[in-house]
């Protein structure tokens, strides 16, 4: 195309009306070089992309962090997610453009009308998802978000108009193109408000009728009749069948066990992070949020893709095609549910919680957590990276870690010594140096009261994982017999870990939480209730060693009860959205029961990472102990 025939273009596009605004200029900016209709369409397509990566990358990131939630972890994650998906809508509106373009032949105005609408509803649907429902109950950012969505989309429909008219004005056939009228401002004020009115109409009736009700002012919790201080403790790979043939044998386990209990129905427990995230949040994973744990952290960024959930493996998958994500260990940040501690603290409770799965990162404020990372952190050394909180617990602990470190190590080679099967005195000893480091970090927290404090154990299931998991089908029959012999022999071990924790106390009510663990079993968990003595001496409850009023071989009741019944016990008000019931002849007592609406979504602090991140160590310490593949 010769000089002449694009100054010949120009005047007749400007003389239409369509160089007036700057929209127009920057679209149509290629047509002042020598180029043919196609060359036009590219580079006009890629303007126009551009336009498009800019103003919808970043809605789509908030978009995506509403639905996945751990992704973004802060301001950094958000910005660079938003250069992803700037990038992304960059290539799939300069494609869809130079397309159109090429197609129109006659009419542009249908394109332009089109893209406008396509992007009004994608953006009006997110929306919805980034307010967990229906925006109307906040009237006046709504109204707002839906003007930004409709000057948006207007913008960029005229955009791929007016490089389709510019293709087609390039092809020698100006004579095709309306004029743009010198009232268009009306057409689009009216346009705009058409489209507001239809943004709204989609937002009203794709919103949910329970997201249509009006979000309760979340209510202050006070505390009444608590059973507090009370010490919870949670093991992992528990066999009542074994424990029953060793239980003479087994003080410590027998005091805890030896009031009041129940059997909790059996669930999958085949992933512990989601199965002890339900235990603690007293909601199914679909609400918690915690399905496994292993996820997928996206290249430059801190926060993760949860692979469960059709929207998860839809993104996990698209991800991983372009290679931008790696493997990552699930996080507090993935978690969507208070759990009972983050409740407790709320209403002003002193907690702790020790080696609990997806704690980590630790937030900067609330109670003493020593997360799922600490040990690592503290064998690495180094500056935190949100392990342990608040801080000055890691400055103490980390002073005392060699010697912690070396009794551990001292006590597992001492129960477990190299008789017989080194491979198999090898797996033993690697779990109780665990457990026993544990004990230890718990027993050295400050002596400050607490009002809930938290120990998971894990020991007893990783053992029972390495000797009876998925290979030992392979074994002979006196192989098994063995590795099960071995098996038994940590519980001794782990009773006498136990003492010091589980000793009766005139203050402290003891709660034992246990789960089968990943091997294949039919049998279920216990929840057992070891009252302070003050109230066995009241006659609040049964005598120590006295048959359990609540006997193990009676219902079978929900791992969901869990949680409602630590809170009940705890002076709590019980919230609605908690599908199981507090099991009150646990506790011993009278109360009366509580409720609020909603406990709310988990804390969202900023939390202190200034240490490098332990991301690989945690796979490759998680892949030794056979969590992840």
């Amino acid at each position: 195309m010769n000089d002449e025939r694009i100054d010949e273009l120009r005047q007749r596009l400007r003389a239409l009306g369509y160089l007036d605004a700057g929209v127009d200029r920057f679209v149509l900016a290629p047509a002042r070089g020598t180029r043919g209709p196609t060359g036009l369409a590219i580079l006009a397509s890629l303007r126009v992309g551009v336009l498009g990566g800019l103003l919808l990358g970043p809605a789509a990131a908030l978009g995506l962090a509403a639905r996945l939630p751990g992704l973004v972890s802060g301001v950094r994650d958000a910005v660079v997610l938003a250069i992803y998906l700037a990038v992304l809508f960059f290539a799939g509106i300069a494609a869809v453009t130079f397309a159109a373009s090429l197609v129109a032949r006659r009419d542009s105005r249908w394109i332009g009308w089109l893209t406008g609408a396509a992007c009004l509803a994608y953006l009006t649907l997110w929306w919805r998802n980034a307010n967990a429902g229906f925006g109307w109950s906040a009237p006046a950012w709504t109204a707002f978000a839906l003007l930004v969505a409709v000057a948006i989309s207007l913008l960029l429909g005229h955009a791929v108009r007016i490089a389709t008219a510019g293709v087609i004005a390039a092809r020698g056939r100006p004579e095709t193109l309306p004029p743009v009228s010198p009232t268009s401002w009306r057409v689009v004020v009216g346009g705009g408000a058409l489209a507001f009115g239809g943004a709204a109409a989609l937002l009203i009736a794709t919103a949910s009728s329970e997201a249509r009700a009006p979000s309760p002012e979340r209510p202050a919790l006070t505390v009444v009749n608590s059973h507090a201080p009370i010490r919870l403790i949670r093991l992992d790979g528990f066999d009542p069948a074994t424990y029953e043939k060793l239980e003479g044998s087994l003080p410590n386990l027998r005091f805890a066990l030896g009031g009041r209990r129940i059997t909790l129905q059996p669930q999958d427990t085949s992933d512990p992070a989601r199965a002890w995230t339900t235990i603690a949040t007293g909601v199914p994973p679909d609400a918690h949020g915690v399905h496994a744990i292993e996820t997928r952290r996206v290249a430059g960024l801190r926060g993760a893709i949860s692979r469960d959930g059709r929207f998860g493996r839809l993104i996990g998958a698209a991800s991983d095609l372009v290679r931008l994500t790696q493997p990552s260990i699930v996080s507090s940040e993935q978690r969507q549910a208070k759990t009972a501690w983050e409740v407790a603290e709320e209403a002003g409770l002193r907690t702790a919680v020790v080696n609990w799965w997806a704690t980590w990162p630790a937030p900067s404020t609330g109670g003493i957590v020593i997360t799922d990372r600490a040990v690592l952190r503290l064998e690495r050394g180094g500056a935190l990276d949100a392990e342990i909180a608040p801080p000055a617990i890691y400055q103490s602990l980390s002073a005392e870690w060699p010697s912690i470190r070396q009794r551990a190590r001292d006590a597992a080679a001492a129960a477990f010594p190299d008789r017989g099967d080194a491979q198999i005195a090898a797996i033993l000893r690697r779990s109780a140096e665990l457990d026993a480091s544990i004990a230890a970090m718990a027993q050295s927290l400050p002596s400050q009261p607490l009002d809930l404090f938290v120990v998971y154990f894990p020991g007893l299931d990783i053992a029972q994982n390495a000797l009876l998991g998925p290979y030992a089908g392979a074994l002979s029959t006196s192989a098994m017999a063995a590795r099960v012999d071995a098996l038994r022999a940590y519980y001794p071990f782990l009773d006498t870990l136990l003492g010091p924790l589980v000793e009766p106390s005139d203050r402290r009510t003891l709660m034992i939480v246990t789960q089968p663990g990943r091997v294949q079993s039919s049998s279920g968990g216990l929840f057992a209730v070891a009252p302070a003595l003050r109230d066995q001496v009241l006659g609040d409850i049964a005598p120590l060693n006295a048959p359990s009023r609540v006997a193990s071989e009676g219902p079978i009741h929900s791992a969901l009860d869990v949680a409602p019944t630590l809170l009940w016990a705890l002076g709590l008000p019980l919230s609605r959205e908690l599908p199981g019931k507090p099991e009150v002849d646990l506790v011993g007592g009278v109360q009366t029961e509580r409720y609020v609406n909603s406990y709310g979504r988990p804390f969202v602090a900023a939390a202190p990472r200034t240490g490098k991140p332990l991301d690989q160590e945690m796979i490759d310490r998680l892949r030794s102990l056979g969590y992840v593949k």
